[in-house]
């Protein structure tokens, strides 16, 4: 029997690798951003090894889901990808895992179709599609669609003109993460509760700030932080927001910091990725309300061998 592959920590001095099969795996999907994945990794525990020259990924699961692989990232197409399934099979039997790969684009499922495997049974929730908008509408905020958002910018900035924006800085951290902990007390949430909050993981991007490439704003009002974001810049010339935050009480907040941000940090993107609702009412509700031009889905699949 081969070696199994040797698998490695998923590490900020990854990123320079990670990157370079991430721009030429073209994927949409955001959980495959190294800014994503690096944020939740303390919860996913991802491990990494090239295979077939591309980069793939195991995780025992987290407490959100089954142990599976990634999608590999990479040039791709069917003959490689069995190569790699092939190598995969006795690393999960090994820790007696079931072979599941996630994060899977559609247009990429055609790519398991002759694998020759006994059973590849597909599986899909809307509640994991990523939302995609046209930047420039949401930067501008003038097509007839958003006429509501356009009024509550409009009347943030009446309420509050002596705001400030500025560029997202690891500075801005303890202000930051005490805006996401007084949310979280209010919600009766603990911060550490990584199924409700998401507080440790906005921190384990302040902490390796000045090592990975964030995007993103802060809104201050009279020194306190009202909103902030912080995304990354992908594939297709899409900004992915994979943190978005601010204090209600400044009416008008959170439209105010999506298109500043847009403006500011990403004034090139064509199109704006904002992650999945997860299937919660009130974040699909506001998701909704920015009208994304399509979905991305999301696959998962198990393979019987």
């Amino acid at each position: 029997m081969p070696d199994l592959p040797i698998f490695k920590e998923l590490c900020v001095e990854a990123r320079s690798e990670y990157e370079k099969y991430y721009q030429l795996s073209q994927t949409h999907i955001t959980d495959l951003t190294f800014n994503c994945r690096y944020a939740w990794d303390n919860v996913f525990c991802d491990k990494y090894a090239i295979i077939e020259d591309c980069f793939v990924m195991i995780s025992n699961g987290g407490c959100f889901t089954q142990p599976h692989m990634l999608m590999p990232l990479g040039e791709l197409d069917g003959n490689k990808l069995g190569r790699i399934l092939e190598i995969m099979i006795p690393v999960f039997n090994d820790r007696g895992w079931s072979l599941r790969i996630m994060g899977i684009d559609e247009e990429k499922i055609e790519l398991f179709d002759r694998l020759g495997f006994e059973k590849v049974s597909f599986c899909f929730s809307n509640n994991n599609s990523d939302y995609l908008y046209d930047a420039d509408a949401l930067r501008t905020l003038s097509t007839d669609d958003l006429r509501k958002k356009r009024s509550h910018f409009n009347r943030f900035l009446r309420l509050y003109p002596n705001y400030d924006y500025q560029s997202l800085g690891r500075n801005d951290m303890t202000d930051c993460l005490l805006l996401v902990k007084n949310w979280s007390n209010e919600k009766g949430i603990d911060v550490t509760d990584v199924k409700n909050s998401d507080y440790l993981m906005i921190k384990r991007l302040f902490d390796n700030f000045d090592s990975l490439d964030i995007r993103g704003g802060v809104i201050r009002i009279d020194g306190k932080v009202a909103a902030f974001s912080m995304g990354s810049f992908g594939n297709h010339e899409t900004a992915y927001i994979h943190f978005e935050k601010a204090d209600i009480a400044y009416d008008g907040a959170y439209p105010a910091i999506n298109k500043l941000v847009l403006e500011n940090a990403y004034p090139d993107a064509k199109f704006v990725n904002r992650e999945e609702d997860l299937g919660i009412p009130g974040l699909r509700k506001s998701k909704r309300s920015y009208y994304p031009i399509r979905m991305i889905k999301k696959y998962g699949c198990q393979i019987i061998v």
